[in-house]
């Protein structure tokens, strides 16, 4: 299996019967690089590298091709448009000035190479504060947005800390999370702020999707073992 360039998004997926046989840490399979743990050594993979499968009583026999795929036109619906995030204005906001503000709406910001699974680092106008404040170490999740004392901003990602000083001006919601981790660096995103409830209804919306999505595999793999 060889990918030459990319075409959708930055990351794709692969699945197998009964999962990889990898190293567990803290509820997870995956591998989480800063703290070298879980996954293959805890480390990326490399060249030469070979994983194998668990235990598992599933076989296939030859090399069958299933007449079924998911399309575009339904994964669209959870990572299109691609750039555009939603997000809503957290506990800092109003420590930025009233051009910031509006700029943060109206401006791209671009991911620049500086970014991993901690954080999208963005660039762009900087965005200014009109108060000066020290700030204290404060709770951050997922999609947290911080103002860097540069006026750049970052998001935090899936390896994010616990923990962040700089000021949380908004937090991008949790159904636009998955597409904006598929937004490569040199990409640009823009921001467009939803309320709570709008956030909400978009996470639903988004969980329903994926249920028939899952249905819709289940049931075409259970039709595979009975032809």
């Amino acid at each position: 299996m060889k990918f030459k360039k990319p075409v959708y998004g930055a990351k794709t997926y692969l699945a197998v019967q009964g999962g990889w046989q990898s190293d567990k840490w803290l509820g997870s399979y995956g591998t989480h690089l800063q703290a070298a743990a879980g996954g293959h050594l805890g480390r990326a993979l490399l060249k030469d590298d070979v994983i194998s499968f668990k235990e598992d009583n599933f076989s296939l026999t030859g090399n069958k091709i299933l007449n079924w795929h998911i399309s575009h036109k339904e994964t669209g619906k959870i990572y299109q448009p691609a750039n555009s995030i939603r997000c809503i204005k957290s506990v800092e906001w109003d420590l930025l000035d009233e051009v910031s503000k509006q700029n943060f709406e109206k401006n791209n910001f671009e991911i620049t190479n500086q970014s991993d699974r901690m954080g999208y680092r963005l660039s762009s106008e900087t965005l200014l504060s009109d108060q000066q404040t020290e700030m204290i170490s404060s709770a951050v999740d997922a999609g947290t947005v911080q103002r860097l004392p540069d006026g750049n901003l970052i998001v935090l990602m899936a390896d994010h800390q616990t923990t962040g000083g700089y000021p949380r001006i908004a937090s991008v919601i949790k159904a636009d999370l998955p597409k904006l981790s598929q937004v490569r660096p040199g990409q640009k995103i823009d921001f467009r702020t939803v309320t709570v409830t709008e956030a909400e209804d978009a996470l639903i919306s988004m969980e329903q999707i994926l249920t028939e999505i899952k249905a819709g595999c289940r049931l075409n793999f259970e039709k595979y073992f009975q032809s």
